[in-house]
């Protein structure tokens, strides 16, 4: 026997409990985990980032000379 046709109904009620079962802390560590994040882990996190300082030279300061 095939389901033809799913009401709205039935259809939020399944996916209310299909979500509450599967949104878990554990679950939701996996997913930052597997995209290379560590949750609480500041460290990590820093650790992946490319950060390269740019500071941009005025166009009124010319190079060897003084600042005011």
């Amino acid at each position: 026997m095939y389901i033809n046709y799913v009401s709205k109904l039935e259809f939020l009620c399944s996916f209310r409990k299909a979500f509450f079962t599967s949104i878990t802390e554990r679950t939701i560590q996996g997913g930052f985990i597997g995209a290379g994040l560590m949750l609480y882990d500041l460290e990590r996190v820093l650790s992946k980032l490319d950060i390269k300082l740019y500071m941009p030279i005025s166009p009124t300061l010319q190079p060897g000379t003084l600042l005011p």
